[in-house]
């Protein structure tokens, strides 16, 4: 039973429906993610390159995918809160949680966060690796922080009951978003830039800020977040970091967040990786999700540790926040 704080595979639905398939969930999807034992997970919607310069088109033909893939679906459902996704679950069904991975299609509007929820969304980052009207990414100026509507769209995500997160912020916007944050906040896809000296990775002093807050680090297998030594990017790595951030900060505020890419086309990646691959070896995909849990065991995580980390950590931040 694992739960994937962050996801692309709404990406991936968006571009074969484009192509004119159907069912892309089921057909390929669905094999691998029960084979790795990930049960549900946030899907986010991401403003693919080279569509980042024209969000707000793309992010109509995304919401769209995802409404007619879901109309079509019998295994996959979308989940608003604890009540529905243990509905799912009884079910059987694969459950997800929407998220936003970036939105720089709303502008300055920070009113438009209302339809987003409405929509089913219940996470949200302010940028992905782009600055934009309301923060600034990972790849922005590092001095370059919040902007005013950023605030105001922090205390909206949070008086709204989403998942505040910070994954692709850079340093000074995630301080500023730590600064007018009154409730958990989470990197849902981040390492610890201790092991991996990644922009996208958290220092100890973030390490430790988000703990305060009562919130949660996913780890992420994305190999550049895992080692910037190709050498290094191998299964045994992340689980430095897991260990890593666990002593640093407490298990219950560890969990996972894959950020598997192998099902996109790698021509994509070159706007953020000069790498030809985005996996870390021996973690290629969701199928190998056990060999990941083997591992943990041999490092030392007991039975108690584990389940916390493969969802239940997840699972009680969502019952606090999400209701």
């Amino acid at each position: 039973m694992i739960f994937d704080g962050h996801s692309d595979i709404f990406a991936d639905v968006t571009i074969k429906r484009l192509e004119g398939e159907t069912d892309v969930l089921r057909n390929h999807h669905l094999k691998r993610l029960k084979k790795g034992g990930v049960e549900g997970s946030i899907f986010v919607i991401w403003i693919d390159p080279p569509y980042d310069k024209q969000p707000v088109p793309r992010s109509k033909e995304i919401m769209k995918a995802i409404r007619d893939e879901m109309a079509e679906t019998e295994d996959f459902v979308i989940v608003h809160n604890t009540a529905e996704m243990e509905k799912a679950k009884a079910e059987g069904k694969f459950y997800i949680y929407i998220g936003l991975e970036g939105v720089s299609y709303i502008g300055s509007d920070v009113d438009k966060i209302d339809e987003l929820y409405d929509f089913g969304a219940r996470h949200c980052m302010l940028t992905w690796n782009e600055t934009n009207d309301l923060a600034t990414g990972a790849q922005g100026d590092p001095d370059r922080g919040l902007t005013e509507a950023g605030v105001k769209a922090v205390k909206k995500i949070q008086q709204l009951g989403m998942l505040m997160d910070v994954s692709h912020l850079n340093d000074k916007s995630f301080w500023d978003v730590m600064r007018v944050a009154t409730g958990p906040v989470i990197a849902s896809h981040s390492n610890a830039r201790a092991l991996s000296n990644a922009a996208r990775n958290l220092t100890d002093d973030m390490l430790m800020e988000i703990k305060k807050t009562g919130g949660l680090v996913g780890m992420n297998s994305f190999n550049l977040f895992v080692s910037q030594e190709i050498e290094n990017q191998r299964i045994e790595r992340l689980v430095d970091h897991i260990v890593y951030i666990s002593d640093k900060i407490g298990v219950e505020h560890v969990g996972f967040g894959f950020d598997f890419f192998e099902f996109l086309n790698p021509a994509g990646m070159s706007s953020y990786s000069d790498q030809d691959t985005s996996y870390t070896r021996g973690l290629e995909d969701a199928t190998k999700v056990p060999e990941l849990l083997r591992l943990m065991e041999k490092a030392g995580f007991n039975k108690e540790e584990m389940e916390a980390i493969k969802y239940k950590n997840w699972h009680n931040l969502i019952k606090k926040v999400v209701g």
